[in-house]
């Protein structure tokens, strides 16, 4: 029994006298300041590095991925009470590449597929309280004539009034499935989805686009592969988290907003 006392003391001893010697700078004098490398490394957990990136689908009121617009005004609000600044996808990228905390909190704002609502009641509610958002449309919803859905003449208005349009695909479909099905027309088609939805949208919104959200958030690393080769900047997902500025990661988290939720909920993702 005190023999094991003594070789635990000793033990101790030793690990002291090397976490002392950690502390001892060049010269040989102790520097608390060193203290920093005997922490284990952790996830950033301050909020000027974590940014919410919030996804939001239709306004229509219907189905659990759609808000009423009263509710998206109703958040847009708590956003300016609680001093949140909403900043346009385009900043967090740059602030990405060139990776510093924020000095504020920030979120960022973004919309899938392309429905009419979009023009008739985001864009109002954008003017009034001057918000910048991103709007990832699939080409099929547009090229498509109904009343339901947007048309190239309004997504190009909307891309001049603070919207900024981007890619969500040709046709929406899961690009996941294509890649295993793995035959040739499969492989054509996600050649169409990635390539050539970037090159069609833009060439009817008359510019470029940098940015692809994947179709039902599903994506893998081939994929993601894919999109790279394909000239995008980043890529979204629909993985739940927040961004860590200090990583300069290609494919991005993006909290979606479903219909169910509480204007509590949505204060405690955002605070």
């Amino acid at each position: 029994m005190k023999k094991n006392i003594i070789i635990l003391l000793v033990t101790l001893g030793l690990s002291l006298a090397a976490a002392l010697f950690l502390l001892l700078d060049d010269a040989g004098v102790f520097s608390p300041g060193r203290m920093v490398w005997l922490h284990k490394d952790r996830e950033v957990r301050s909020r000027l590095l974590s940014i919410p990136i919030l996804l939001y689908h239709n306004i229509d009121g219907k189905g659990p991925f759609a808000i009423d617009a009263a509710v998206l005004r109703e958040h847009f609000q708590l956003f300016r009470d609680r001093g949140i600044r909403v900043i346009s996808l385009r900043e967090l990228v740059r602030q990405l590449e060139n990776p510093a905390p924020f000095d504020d909190r920030v979120i960022v704002i973004t919309f899938d597929d392309g429905y009419g609502t979009m023009h008739s009641k985001l864009l109002p509610l954008v003017r009034e309280f001057g918000y910048p958002v991103t709007l990832f449309v699939y080409a099929d919803i547009i090229s498509v004539k109904s009343s339901r859905n947007l048309t190239w003449e309004k997504a190009r208005k909307l891309d001049r009034q603070g919207i900024d349009i981007q890619a969500h695909s040709i046709s929406h479909a899961d690009l996941t499935e294509l890649y295993r099905i793995n035959d040739q027309e499969s492989r054509k088609r996600l050649y169409e989805e990635l390539y050539l939805a970037r090159r069609l949208i833009g060439l009817r919104m008359n510019k470029k686009i940098d940015f692809y959200a994947f179709p039902y958030g599903r994506y893998n690393l081939a994929i993601m592969d894919m999109a790279r080769k394909a000239g995008y900047r980043r890529v979204f997902s629909t993985d739940y988290g927040s961004n860590i500025i200090s990583r300069d990661n290609f494919c991005l988290r993006r909290q979606h907003i479903k219909s169910s939720y509480t204007i509590d909920f949505i204060d405690s993702l955002v605070r």
